[in-house]
């Protein structure tokens, strides 16, 4: 985990985090939002995958602010 400022964020994200990050959306769904970005973030499309803090960040600056915050503040 790192801290910045008073946040604490995990280390790590995986495929599940996004999904209950933005309302347990649904994969078919947040693959959508992401296409643009699949190739540049090394998506997978089967499997579980896990991403870094630097292509987490990237993946919510181009989808968005997530609904759900709790994984991101711990």
């Amino acid at each position: 985990m790192s801290e910045l400022g008073r946040v604490t964020t995990q280390a790590k994200f995986c495929k599940k985090d996004f999904l209950m990050m933005y309302d347990n959306v649904s994969m078919e769904v947040f693959e959508e939002w992401i296409s643009d970005i699949k190739a540049e973030i090394g998506w997978k499309a089967k499997g579980k995958q896990i991403f870094t803090p630097k292509v987490a960040k990237r993946i919510i600056e181009h989808v968005g602010q997530p609904l759900s915050l709790k994984l991101l503040n711990v």
